[in-house]
């Protein structure tokens, strides 16, 4: 199974994205940016759901994606976006900031099932 590390400060959120991802991806939770660069200094994961208002942490997810695409060049990761924040304009903000990709909450299985599929496999 692959293996998703999933930045997220809000623990229902967490324990939900978990559950519906349970049987098909290994998923690791941490609350907070600098969690997550410092798990990641540890070991790879195929891809990161990033949420982006990281409340508790000094970095939100945008700076954590931009530390994390400077500290890892040499083996970038898929980081994808999961955020409430779901306005029209919000998906291309969030690209052009470097994510992969973007998912507004709240989520749902089968279309983040398919769109890690799409990008690291199962």
């Amino acid at each position: 199974m692959k293996n998703i590390l999933y930045v997220e400060d809000d623990a229902i959120n967490a324990l939900v994205v978990k559950k519906l991802l349970n049987n098909t991806f290994n998923i690791t939770h941490v609350p907070d940016g600098e969690s997550c660069m410092s798990l990641v200094s540890q070991r790879y994961f195929d891809a990161i759901l990033m949420d982006i208002n990281l409340g508790r942490g000094k970095m939100d997810g945008v700076e954590t994606l931009h530390k994390l695409r400077e500290e890892t060049r040499q083996a970038p990761y898929i980081v994808i976006a999961v955020t409430s924040y779901a306005l029209p304009e919000d998906r291309e903000r969030f690209l052009q900031e470097g994510f992969d990709e973007y998912m507004a909450k709240p989520v749902e299985r089968q279309r983040l099932i398919d769109l890690l599929i799409q990008f690291v496999g199962r």
